[in-house]
């Protein structure tokens, strides 16, 4: 009678989980961006007689219904740490959602070379030489992930970084003098739960690209502290236990009166160097010239060169470009994520301004779909 009462019990707590959680499911609100993963979370998919009974593959309602239960599941960022924590200490997996930790730093396992994606980024940049360069030779410099630095060491696979160093160096040598700033750099120079790298850690790259281009530096910088906690993407990512980081950024007479205008609406926009409600916002590291936008002017009104720079860049040149504003009166930020290369023409003068590349590896190796044709 005893074992009866207890397996009915086990039972009725079963079920009463089951039922729990799924009129929780049911009533309360979804969320529509996750925080800690830094992407939209999937919508209810509609309901309708083609969706649920023709629609095939990745469209279908049940496929589509499978990844909104997964993302409106309740507690489901408790769920994902404690899954996260099981995964790595108890069952002593590497890595947890592709993110790994190794030396208290958190990288992204990427290891195979997308060779379509890299034919694809160099076409856009070929695109745009053929449009804008009249001949002159440009810049490209490729910055790589962490991985770089951290899987060898760390016993992870990783890309072969040198290859795919040699086929952008390679695919667009007839227009742009690659500059390697590996040597540079060390995974020191970039955040232990983000992908990007640290400000103050890069003036020497700032000042070797600048010397290359034969443009002025101004090397004198003062170094401030945000206080609110960086927590980047891969703590978020992970789900795993991480320490935050803290985010640093430069000033300098020349920054202090820098003007930076924003040029993606109708009008022009007036934006700080370093954006301080975008600092205590969802990502601290859009402090750097106010986050992701298609076109942003820098004018030094310190500067007497005459030289201009135009700068093809993706979230890096976020925190260099200011740094290398001290050799010319004007760079120009073009993401062509946001714009078509097509219409840069519109916006961007290009006679006889410097033209930089500047992209890390983790965007040349997932172009498709990114940089725009």
């Amino acid at each position: 009678m005893n074992e009866k009462i207890k397996n009915a019990a086990v039972i009725a707590v079963a079920v009463l989980i089951i039922f729990g959680f799924s009129l929780w499911s049911a009533i309360k609100p979804d969320s529509e961006f996750s925080e800690s993963e830094r992407r939209m979370l999937a919508a209810m998919p509609e309901v309708s007689v083609r969706n649920i009974f023709y629609e095939k593959g990745d469209n279908s309602f049940m496929m589509e219904f499978e990844k909104y239960a997964a993302d409106q599941f309740p507690v489901r960022e408790g769920f994902r740490r404690l899954n996260s924590a099981f995964s790595r200490y108890v069952l002593r997996q590497k890595e947890a959602n592709d993110i790994y930790i190794s030396g208290g730093y958190a990288a992204k396992l990427e290891y195979v070379q997308n060779d379509s994606s890299l034919d694809w980024a160099v076409g856009r940049f070929d695109d745009i030489a053929k449009r804008y360069l009249n001949g002159r030779k440009a810049y490209i410099a490729v910055v790589p992930d962490k991985g770089y630095y951290l899987a060898k060491e760390g016993g992870y696979p990783s890309l072969d970084y040198e290859k795919l160093f040699e086929k952008v160096r390679s695919g667009t040598e007839a227009y742009a003098d690659y500059i390697d700033i590996t040597g540079l750099l060390d995974i020191k120079s970039y955040y232990r739960t983000d992908a990007h790298w640290r400000q103050e850690k890069i003036v020497p790259v700032a000042e070797y690209i600048a010397g290359r281009m034969g443009a002025d530096f101004e090397g004198e910088y003062e170094t401030n502290t945000l206080e609110k906690p960086f927590y980047g993407v891969y703590y978020g990512q992970s789900a795993l236990p991480m320490e935050p980081d803290t985010i640093n950024y430069l000033t300098s007479d020349i920054l202090e009166r820098a003007a930076v205008r924003c040029l993606d609406g109708e009008e022009p926009e007036e934006l700080p160097v370093y954006d301080m409600e975008k600092a205590l916002g969802r990502d601290g590291y859009e402090i750097f010239l106010s986050g992701a936008r298609a076109l942003i002017t820098i004018e030094n009104p310190l500067s007497g060169s005459g030289r201009e720079l135009v700068i093809f860049r993706d979230s890096f040149g976020s925190s260099l470009a200011p740094l290398l504003a001290g050799g010319y009166e004007k760079v120009t930020l073009v993401d062509i994520r946001y714009i078509s290369p097509a219409f840069v023409g519109r916006f961007v003068d290009f006679e006889d301004a410097d033209v930089l590349f500047l992209y890390s590896t983790s965007v040349l190796n997932n172009s498709e779909g990114q940089l725009l044709k």
